[in-house]
């Protein structure tokens, strides 16, 4: 055990815990405050929130991990994927869905679409965000195991149930409001072992030759191109069809509020990966990634080698920010998509909101629990298990979601069948290993367009107040309105 290091992710955790605590009352007064922290949001806030939900272990540990184990073309094209994430979310949605005045993605898909599709999009949410916690509860049992000397499942549980505790106590208010600490954590952070290793190394070119000179394929393409293309198109559209990243939109003042925190986030997260690439370059320098079990656990080895432990110790709390940030928010939403959009939206619609923001905490320790299940065996790297779901979160909800804002002949035949269609040749994909890694969504979302596309011009149209609401979401005056 390193003890300084396990003292102060321990007194990190327990603090995080204090804090759901605190937005307890306030969040389980309602169900808007619960979901959407009441719709009070600001944009700093709500910008770097925004950004350690998506700043996940993936962005993380996985990035540093796959980049020393696949090269660094596998790095770049993720990082330039996810650094393109929110401009491009701010481009396509942020604005027009948080004029929806929804609190949900499911429930977008009902206003949008009907009580139909919006019961099959509840159903995509809390399986694919079940599964995306997965890699998160995977990194935490690595650092756990590493740093505090535990078993891994063991790991897996205690740092599962923490962030489960302040999730379900505190809402979308407890998550924000943990999520700016941690944003700030994670980016200071990683700005300090960025500094570490520039200076180490004399600047970055001595350390791009010192990698080199030790993994000198470091810089060769180790995958088939359809890899690299399927990890850029999943990470591209991470932001449009995450329901956890979706959240923050709803949760903000206003479309423009929203606007502005997505653009503060993408500066956060283009942040992180510079100092990434700093990480990767340092841990192929070690030359030790082949004497590791698991490659995402060259991160922490980076950690140790160039910081004293105390400063160590503070970096493994903004790892642990990373995963705590991300699954937190995906928590709310499989919550969310069972007691909010399945409950309440189709089993009892006169449920009292005390009663569905209670089911909705039940919901987080089920969905806690299943996700350290699966975790138990994690089935491979961080950033690949987070392209498999960023695949399939593409592949069904992405081009209904789109379409839906901009294209007013969209309708509910062709939405169903965009989702299923394109999330069956998704998992026909990924069953069958037809493909290069993590290359489904190249198929499988193009197949969910044209299902979309045609079967909505082969039946009816929206009705014209669906058309007329349509054009509502693109006015800016709506953005004065308290929706």
């Amino acid at each position: 055990m390193q003890v300084q290091e396990s003292i102060i992710i321990v007194v990190y955790l327990v603090l995080m815990i204090i804090m759901g605590l605190y937005f307890a009352r306030r969040a389980q007064s309602s169900e808007d405050d619960y979901w959407s922290a009441g719709r009070r949001i600001n944009s700093f806030v709500g910008g770097v929130a925004l950004f350690a939900a998506i700043a996940s272990a993936s962005s993380l540990m996985g990035a540093v991990g796959g980049g020393v184990e696949l090269g660094l073309p596998f790095f770049m094209t993720y990082a330039f994927a996810a650094t393109a994430i929110l401009p491009f979310t701010v481009f396509l949605i942020s604005g027009q869905i948080r004029r929806a005045g929804v609190r949900t993605m499911p429930e977008y898909f009902k206003v949008r679409y009907g009580r139909s599709v919006a019961g099959v999009a509840a159903l995509i949410v809390v399986v694919a965000m079940t599964f995306y916690m997965v890699p998160q509860l995977t990194a935490s049992g690595l650092i756990g195991q590493y740093v505090l000397g535990i078993d891994y499942g063991l790991a897996v549980l205690l740092f599962g149930a923490g962030f489960t505790l302040y999730a379900a106590l505190g809402g979308m208010w407890a998550i924000t409001y943990t999520d700016l600490i941690q944003g700030i954590i994670m980016l200071g952070g990683l700005a300090i072992v960025a500094t570490a290793i520039w200076v180490h190394h004399a600047g970055p070119a001595n350390l791009l030759s010192d990698a080199l000179a030790v993994d000198p394929e470091l810089g060769s393409v180790t995958q088939h191109w359809m890899t690299y293309f399927g990890i850029f198109l999943a990470f591209l559209w991470f932001g449009v069809i995450s329901p956890s990243a979706v959240m923050r939109n709803f949760a903000a003042k206003s479309a423009k509020v929203a606007r502005r925190s997505a653009f503060i986030a993408s500066i956060f997260y283009a942040a992180i990966f510079t100092c990434g690439f700093f990480m990767v370059l340092a841990g192929a320098g070690l030359g030790i990634a082949g004497e590791l079990d698991n490659t995402d656990m060259i991160f922490l080895q980076v950690l140790e080698f160039y910081l004293p432990p105390i400063v160590a110790g503070i970096l493994m709390a903004a790892l642990i920010s990373a995963i705590m940030s991300s699954a937190d928010a995906m928590l709310l939403a499989i919550s969310a998509g069972v007691s909010q959009d399945l409950f309440k939206g189709f089993i009892r619609p006169q449920a009292r909101e005390k009663t569905v923001v209670r089911l909705g905490i039940v919901v987080m320790f089920i969905a806690a629990g299943v996700g350290m299940w699966i975790a138990w065996d994690p089935p491979g790297l961080i950033a690949i298990m987070v392209g498999w779901v960023g695949g399939a979160l593409l592949s069904t909800f992405g081009f209904p979601v789109v379409l839906g804002i901009w294209w007013k002949r969209a309708n509910a035949p062709g939405a169903l069948a965009g989702m299923l269609g394109g999330g069956i040749a998704f998992i026909v994909l990924v069953s069958g290993d037809f493909f290069a890694l993590v290359a489904e969504p190249i198929i499988a979302a193009p197949i969910s367009l044209v299902l979309t596309v045609v079967v909505s011009l082969l039946t009816s149209p929206p009705t014209a107040e669906t058309r007329a609401m349509v054009d509502l979401w693109h006015s800016e005056e709506r953005d004065a309105e308290s929706v």
